[in-house]
């Protein structure tokens, strides 16, 4: 991958925020394993949200914080000014930076950042699609969708090139916004794997998680917002703590059905069962205490938490939905389920709990698989050849 230094180009990064996220999380990973001797990163991040910058900023990459909250689309003169001067600041960073390439993450990063580029007249503008529900829960006849759809078809229109991280969400490109097949280029995920393998929690970590040791540990790691589907685990608790009475469900993340999913914990008698832990940046630590990794969404492009699981060697239940079955294969490295079904849900982690040597075989699997097909050097590689 080396190039002569006086090759080396200037990549700048836009994004929304710099919270523990999907998006987040392969963000650092670019600025972390990106050669420096063909790129120059930089990351500009608009909101004020920056709970991962010094972890960026620890990789000699430099991070330009905009913190600007973003206001609701009903103060349409503020929403304006927001993204008004968001273009012109990084419109600044791009002529003073000579920025060659401009990569823009999440949909306000995607407005700001190609209208940027194009005003700038970077050499390369690309943008990724992370997840394949690009709406906010909305009414399907909510006026702001159309809004939605026609200003993100004008933004992918003015890229060189939009990236999706599954072939779900090109298709979605395709079919939603009428992309050009050749300007979409599916790039799927990828993780350190052999980082999250190797790693040795603590012996602190299970009283910060609420858990001992001897518990059956299942692990969930994720947004807390509805496309998850995290109710429907919860809802599988009481079957679960029927069976195995010292069972610990563990649940990484934080987001807006927090305090909901809480009540529903509360309601079904399972709080006790349940660690609520809230963003954590001890995930491959948490894997490596747990038994079973869940993933219950209804909705997924490449889940990174997914991969993570596979790399730290987990037996994995999850939801046979697209983006889900583009990684796993059924009773291969993992029990798929229907989605929304909390009885399918509470069978399968059942079933890997009580029979350890094939949850072992799903582990090894599963491991190989992430090993061979979702390391991050090969997602790096192939963002540059989009790069240029």
């Amino acid at each position: 991958m080396a190039v002569p230094a006086d090759k080396t180009k200037t990549i700048l990064h836009v994004i929304d925020a710099l919270n523990i996220g999907g998006a987040q999380e392969l963000l650092a990973l670019m600025a972390e394993k990106t050669p420096k001797s063909a790129y120059h990163s930089l990351v500009c991040v608009l909101q004020p949200d920056t709970t991962i910058l010094s972890r960026i900023e620890s990789r000699g990459v430099p991070v330009f914080c905009l913190n600007r909250f973003r206001p609701s689309i009903i103060s349409p003169a503020d929403l304006f000014s927001y993204f008004f001067n968001n273009v012109k600041e990084v419109v600044s960073i791009c002529r003073r930076y000579r920025v060659d390439v401009v990569h823009c993450h999440l949909s306000d990063a995607d407005f700001v950042g190609v209208l940027a580029a194009r005003l700038y007249r970077s050499g390369r503008v690309v943008s990724t699609l992370h997840y394949p529900e690009f709406l906010p829960e909305r009414k399907s006849g909510d006026i702001r969708n159309f809004l939605r759809i026609a200003a993100t078809w004008m933004i992918y229109h003015l890229a060189d090139a939009v990236i999706a991280v599954s072939d779900d969400v090109a298709k979605k490109l395709r079919s939603v916004f009428c992309l050009n097949p050749d300007r979409i280029k599916t790039v799927v995920n990828g993780i350190d794997v052999e980082k999250i393998h190797n790693a040795q929690p603590g012996s602190g970590l299970w009283a910060s998680v609420g858990a001992m040791p001897g518990q059956r540990v299942v692990a969930s790691v994720g947004r807390l917002m509805p496309p998850k589907g995290h109710r429907y685990l919860i809802e599988a608790l009481p079957y679960l703590s029927r069976q195995f009475g010292n069972l610990k469900m563990l649940l990484a993340g934080d987001g807006d059905l927090k305090y909901a999913l809480e009540q529903l914990s509360l309601n079904l008698h399972v709080q006790g069962v349940i660690s609520f832990l809230g963003s954590r940046n001890d995930i491959p630590d948490i894997l490596a205490i747990s038994e079973v990794f869940v993933l219950p969404s209804l909705s997924e492009g490449t889940s990174l938490a997914l991969l993570e699981a596979m790399a730290a060697s987990k037996p994995i239940v999850a939801t046979d939905i697209p983006g889900n079955r583009d990684i796993l294969k059924h009773q291969h490295n993992c029990l798929l389920v229907p989605p929304g079904s909390p009885e399918k849900l509470a069978e399968a982690i059942a079933f890997l709990l009580n029979h350890p040597r094939i949850a072992a075989a799903y582990a090894k699997n599963a491991y190989l698989d992430v090993l061979r097909q979702f390391n991050i050097d090969h997602t790096i590689s192939q963002l540059m050849a989009i790069w240029g």
